[in-house]
């Protein structure tokens, strides 16, 4: 995700009207998108080692590639995690990791596998390594985050809900947020409708150190956060809908306030229509080995490398349609305080 450093970068945000934003966000013309990472490498989480990049992406003990540039060659790097937490089981890939470095170690957030939430139940823990390229240890004995009812030991934030309207269900999607040294982490809750939350963490980055909030809720998929701050307000994008169809798409949410979205302004960054791709989304945001641009590292569906059908869920026919998500890279500019893909690599 994006380094504290690139956090903090300079934008000018123009007092314009919601019509005015969307004028602005379609008019850029970024070409024609095309894979860097031809493989299956979901949900990406990239991050400037030295002067290249390291990726991590969803699947069994989270696959990790390399590359001295954002448009390839992306060379296999074996797996992030050592092995599964204890509190774990074995039944299932480790979805939408996040990647950073904090307090002088490399920070691994996941999502792992657990039993008593239902079928696709996940926690989010913790691993570090004092290098990029090195194995993750997972870090402790029970998960960051991890709802009361799981069979698991109980996480230092249990996810309280001031209702019963949210589903029972796991926590996914932990992305990092760093604000004047201080470590936050972001996570969705599962299931429909679902809700997006912000819990402080530890300087160390890998203990809870106070009560989680929920940012914002929404009656269908909003999911995959990752927030970046600006002077007069902060930007979130996250993925909308179903990632299995041509459907999900890559939004965007802008607030003046850290803990209050109730006036956010909206807007879509990708989705079909506007990128030729299939279900654009996973996205992240990282920062480049010199200089203060912002990169956009994103997954979208193919079928044996060519695009996909609509309407159809592409996860129950993948053995049937060899569908598999690619990871495409672009740059990222921000008109009238709008994030817009500039160009792809």
């Amino acid at each position: 995700m994006l380094r504290p450093s690139a956090v903090l970068l300079a934008l000018v945000l123009a007092l314009t009207s919601a019509a005015g934003l969307a004028a602005t966000a379609s008019a850029a013309d970024p070409g024609r998108p095309r894979p860097v990472l031809t493989g299956d490498f979901a949900d990406p989480a990239v991050a400037v080692l030295g002067s290249g990049y390291v990726g991590f992406s969803t699947g069994s003990l989270v696959p990790r590639a390399v590359s001295d540039r954002p448009r390839g060659a992306w060379r296999a790097a074996g797996r992030g995690l050592v092995r599964l937490p204890s509190w774990s089981h074995a039944d299932g890939d480790v979805w939408a990791s996040d990647v950073a470095r904090v307090d002088g170690w490399w920070l691994l957030y996941f999502a792992a596998p657990v039993r008593g939430i239902g079928e696709y139940g996940r926690c989010i823990g913790v691993a570090r390594s004092r290098n990029a390229l090195g194995g993750f240890v997972p870090v402790g004995g029970r998960p960051l985050v991890c709802p009361s009812y799981a069979k698991a030991p109980t996480a230092a934030d249990t996810v309280p809900q001031p209702d019963r309207s949210l589903p029972r269900a796991g926590v996914i999607d932990p992305s990092l947020y760093v604000e004047d040294g201080r470590p936050y982490l972001l996570y969705k809750t599962d299931r429909i409708p679902s809700s997006i939350r912000l819990v402080p963490l530890s300087r160390s980055g890998i203990r809870v150190a106070g009560a989680s909030v929920e940012l914002f809720r929404h009656d269908g998929v909003l999911e995959n956060p990752v927030l970046v701050r600006r002077p007069e307000g902060y930007v979130m994008l996250l993925s909308q809908g179903d990632f299995g169809r041509c459907s999900y798409r890559t939004v965007w949410r802008r607030s003046a306030l850290l803990l209050d979205w109730s006036a956010a302004e909206s807007g879509v960054l990708l989705d079909r229509g506007t990128t030729g791709l299939c279900g654009p989304g996973g996205a992240d945001v990282s920062g480049v080995p010199r200089g203060s641009r912002l990169r956009l590292f994103l997954h979208a569906w193919t079928c044996e490398r060519r695009l996909c059908p609509s309407g159809v869920d592409l996860v129950k026919r993948r053995p049937r349609l060899g569908s598999q998500r690619p990871m495409y890279a672009a740059e990222l500019t921000w008109p009238g305080g709008v994030p817009v893909v500039s160009r792809w690599r």
